[in-house]
């Protein structure tokens, strides 16, 4: 099972004749991303009730990966037995991309549930799931309550791949100036 089939990646799993099953019928079903998560969840705990489940997210299993931290409660609860094999983050890229040693500070967030007061503006800055133009513009909302309209951000998609784009703009642009998707 794959959470999406939105990855570059697949398409050579595919060819290797790797069976996918994805989890993108579910996303249709909700507007926001809370009950997607937990209903992905929800079904891979009964079916690892049954019998074994491979489960892949994009990138390392532990970050940035709300149905593996459901899945880590499940564990916890003694309902499953979980194996976590690693990969590679996109933070790795995301550092290399950008030039920053994150000894210098970062901080992390979601941008769906973005909060302000727990940004500390000494440190970098990485905002996650900024996917399209509406979670886009409310990130530069946000973000304008504390830093100028002008203020430069870095809009980076595909980091360490060979479709890698680094876009600075104006933070007043962040919503209008780059073609947004689940790799941004």
């Amino acid at each position: 099972y794959v959470r999406t089939e939105d990855h570059p990646v697949l398409n050579d799993l595919k060819a290797e004749g790797v069976q996918i099953d994805s989890f993108d019928f579910v996303y249709e079903k909700h507007d926001t991303f809370a009950p997607v998560y937990r209903e992905i969840a929800d079904i891979l705990i009964e079916k690892a009730k049954v019998s074994p489940v491979v489960y892949a997210v994009p990138g390392h299993p532990l970050v940035a990966e709300q149905t593996v931290q459901y899945l880590v409660e499940a564990e916890r609860a003694g309902e499953i037995e979980l194996v976590i094999e690693g990969g590679q983050s996109f933070l790795d890229p995301i550092f290399a991309s950008l030039r920053i040693d994150p000894i210098d500070g970062f901080q992390l967030v979601d941008g769906t549930s973005l909060s302000i007061d727990e940004l500390n503006m000494r440190q970098h800055i990485l905002i996650g799931q900024v996917y399209d133009e509406f979670s886009a513009s409310e990130v530069k909302l946000t973000l304008m309550e504390k830093y100028r309209d002008d203020y430069p951000v870095t809009i980076v998609t595909a980091a360490g791949s060979n479709e890698e784009l680094l876009r600075t703009v104006p933070l007043y642009e962040l919503d209008q100036a780059a073609e947004l998707n689940n790799l941004t």
